[in-house]
């Protein structure tokens, strides 16, 4: 039990400090968006522990310790959640459907779960460009009308991924009333900046053009990226100007490639970012300026940049929270309508888990900024 007890405390420490290791990261999304079960662990110990023995009472000590880190990330989102509802209205107006939202954070909801109608993806070619076959998951919205629809961006480093990740958000958004085309983009280092671009855009030409049939409002399209698909939203939303863009989301985004490149830590740099980098702009930052001015949405902002909701966590490993603290200062001066919601437990993916307390705060805020950029009625 003692062994067992410094095994759960020791991954339960991976919430607060800095991780160089993939490993260490991916039992830091365990222990922050699942902690609320792990924590039965030590907590069963200090039930079975008696205090007849020095070990037994040490065991008991880390266990308790234990307990309180594991929750931590849970109490830490009931926090955020207090004043969640009054900053999206401060920062994207009023939502005069607020009635139809479900609260930021729901305690009973980390363990049984949030239940919502299913919707089956469809497949759909929407582009050959450079002679690959590029796809979406369509998701048709429950509404029975023409729908506002969100494109959703892959997560992957611009390597890899695919659509089908986070497919239980874009069944939850398709049941509020929203299309959602989870698309697929083509992968460095094969293929280099602007290319990603170009298939968001044949993406939105195919939604267009094809309205009628998959029950879309054409003129109500949003970009929503997480990670890579957060640089490839943001960077193509703000550089675009298409009015039927009306917005953007991006979770754990690089905003700026160049501020990327600068600030490199090869001590803590767990994904080797400057080769990430040079496979996907072609080169490094004094070779192909231009491609890493121009993969930055932080070089695009401007009074026509649409309303943006960015969510980072303070702890993530992988991209720097400081890309979108820096963002939301650009798009402050623009006085542009944002939010930056910064998780303070929050690791790279912190949504993995659906109903967890990053999944929770996260959906929230997405579904409030839709209906306030869509002016729709939330929950139909």
């Amino acid at each position: 039990m003692f062994i067992l007890a410094l095994i759960v405390f020791a991954a339960s420490l991976c919430i607060f400090f800095d991780l160089r290791y993939t490993f260490l990261w991916k039992v830091s999304i365990g222990a922050t968006e699942y902690g609320h079960w792990f924590f039965l662990i030590p907590f069963f110990l200090v039930l079975l522990c008696r205090f007849n023995t020095p070990l037994a009472a040490i065991t008991s000590a880390i266990s308790l310790l234990t307990v309180a880190l594991l929750l931590f990330p849970s109490f830490s989102a009931f926090t955020v959640s207090r004043s969640l509802p009054d900053r999206l209205e401060r920062a994207f107006g009023k939502n005069e459907q607020r009635i139809n939202l479900e609260k930021p954070f729901v305690w009973k909801e980390l363990w049984l779960g949030s239940s919502f109608l299913m919707t089956e993806p469809v497949r759909e070619v929407y582009s050959m460009n450079g002679g690959e076959e590029q796809y979406l998951q369509f998701f048709r919205s429950v509404s029975g009308k023409p729908s506002p629809c969100v494109i959703v961006i892959h997560t992957g480093g611009w390597d890899s991924g695919s659509p089908d990740e986070f497919e239980t958000m874009n069944q939850y958004l398709a049941s509020r009333g929203y299309a959602v085309a989870a698309i697929s983009y083509r992968f460095a280092p094969k293929w280099k900046w602007p290319a990603q671009k170009e298939d968001v855009l044949a993406a939105i030409s195919f939604l267009k053009t094809n309205a009628a049939r998959l029950g879309i409002d054409p003129s109500q399209l949003a970009l929503y990226g997480r990670s890579a698909g957060g640089q490839i939203a943001e960077a193509t939303a703000y550089s675009v100007n298409d009015p039927v863009v009306k917005g953007c989301i991006a979770f754990y985004a690089p905003a700026d490639m160049n501020f990327a490149y600068e600030h490199l830590s090869i001590e803590s740099d767990i994904l080797d970012s400057r080769t990430l980098l040079q496979n996907y702009l072609g080169g490094s930052q004094s070779e192909v300026r231009t491609n890493y001015d121009d993969a930055s949405s932080y070089d695009y902002v401007s009074s026509a940049t649409p309303p943006t909701l960015l969510i980072h966590g303070a702890k993530d490993p992988l991209t720097w929270y400081r890309q979108s603290e820096r963002l939301e200062k650009k798009l402050t001066e623009n006085s542009i309508p944002h939010l930056y919601v910064e998780l303070p437990w929050g690791t790279h993916a912190f949504d993995y888990n659906f109903n967890g307390p990053g999944g929770q705060i996260s959906r929230y805020a997405v579904e409030w900024f839709l209906a306030s950029l869509f002016k729709t009625t939330s929950g139909i």
